[in-house]
């Protein structure tokens, strides 16, 4: 699926992105965190906030849109950094990139 990601036309506010944010992922979210120990792989990420989609290549939905608090340490809260799973890259397209792109362009 990452393959998918090079290829696909972002609209705005969503631009592709490369490594080093999974590094601040992993700082943030505390073992009660749902995305504690999983695999994630940054592919694009917002313009305009701290939202980052990351690609989950062993989880059964495997898009997650995170919005990072760049607090660099683990949050006490497992609610939190904030996370909203995809099940599919049509889902987070119909579900996500299409309504931050209608919101970003009003």
């Amino acid at each position: 699926m990452i393959e998918v990601f090079e290829k696909i036309e972002l609209l705005l506010p969503w631009e592709k992105c490369s490594g080093g944010l999974e590094t601040e992922l992993r700082n943030e979210v505390s073992p009660d965190h749902f995305l504690y120990g999983v695999e994630a792989v940054p592919v694009a990420r917002r313009i305009d906030n701290d939202d980052v989609l990351f690609f989950l290549p062993a989880h059964e939905k495997p898009l997650a849109v995170v919005h990072l608090t760049w607090s660099g340490k683990q949050d006490a809260h497992s609610d939190f950094p904030r996370t909203i799973l995809f099940s599919s890259l049509e889902d987070w397209i119909e579900n996500c990139l299409k309504l931050d792109h209608k919101e970003f362009e009003n």
